[in-house]
């Protein structure tokens, strides 16, 4: 069925083309006119530990989500300018130095007019939001660090929340400028930790588990907004993600916690993830179309 969903999906999106596509993406030709650029941070990056000590610094491998979406939808073409590190003004303002000290160009320059899809993730290194969640973190065993009496966490959330809200729509904007026929598709931030910590990934006590998922929830909701007012689409990463965080045994678990694990930097999707979330996306686009 997920096969049958694709050829639709690609279907839609290369309307300009003149020839219908079989039923079968496995015999399906590429589509002459799917033009995919996905735009973002290590999310969409597929980091290693290693993978930004090659290459231009950014980090980009072929577990990254975009690259399974790619190859899923059979487009004609596929950019990913996805980078470690990057913020909202290294999309649409100016080029980023990466982790090395290596230059790119902002990441718009590769999005042009016939671009037909573009997935965004961007905005968490924007609020630095392991900043914010450490301070439910507590290392020391059987500690409660109490972030939920925290006076200054909701203030905190608030104030960086509406600075990303403002960015979001200027990045939104940009995009659309470039590209004004695209499909734009903004990947959600949720589901790195459950309704219970663990031991070494996920080290919060249960009572503060609420205040992660409320800042989540809060977060997911300024991209869902941001896109409704673009225009564009929103992938619930969170919802998709459910019983597959930081704490879920492995082959399950689609996030890092706060060690790295498997050759995944801490507080990063790891390759079962970035497959999850390419799902959630081409699921998102078959919504959009029904």
């Amino acid at each position: 069925m997920l096969l049958a969903v694709i050829a639709v999906l690609v279907g839609h999106l290369a309307a300009a083309s003149a020839t219908p596509l079989p039923a079968d993406p496995a015999s399906a030709p590429t589509s002459s006119s799917v033009h995919y650029v996905a735009l973002g941070d290590s999310r969409a990056a597929g980091l290693t530990t290693t993978s930004q000590a090659a290459g231009d610094g950014c980090g980009r491998t072929d577990a990254g989500y975009p690259v399974l979406v790619a190859r899923a939808l059979r487009v004609a073409s596929f950019t990913t300018v996805a980078c470690g590190g990057a913020v909202t003004a290294d999309v649409v303002d100016r080029g980023q130095s990466t982790s090395d000290g290596r230059r790119v160009p902002v990441q718009t320059a590769a999005v042009r007019p016939d671009t037909s899809l573009v997935t965004l993730s961007i905005g968490g290194n924007d609020i630095r939001w392991f900043g914010i969640v450490s301070r439910c973190m507590e290392t020391t065993p059987g500690r409660d660090r109490d972030c939920r009496a925290d006076p200054g966490l909701p203030g905190l959330v608030a104030e960086r929340l509406a600075t990303l809200s403002t960015r979001l729509d200027h990045v939104l904007r940009q995009i659309r400028a470039h590209a004004p026929a695209a499909r734009i598709l903004v990947v959600g931030h949720g589901g790195y930790f459950g309704p219970r910590g663990c031991a070494g990934a996920a080290p919060f006590s249960d009572p503060d588990a609420p205040v992660i998922a409320d800042f989540f929830r809060q977060l997911d909701g300024v991209y869902q907004a941001a896109a409704l007012r673009a225009g564009a689409g929103f992938v619930d990463v969170g919802a998709a993600a459910v019983g597959h965080d930081a704490c879920a045994p492995d082959g399950q678990r689609w996030f890092t916690g706060v060690r790295a694990a498997d050759g995944v930097p801490s507080t990063h999707p790891t390759p079962t993830g970035s497959d999850g979330i390419a799902r959630a996306v081409v699921a998102t686009l078959a919504l959009s179309l029904t």
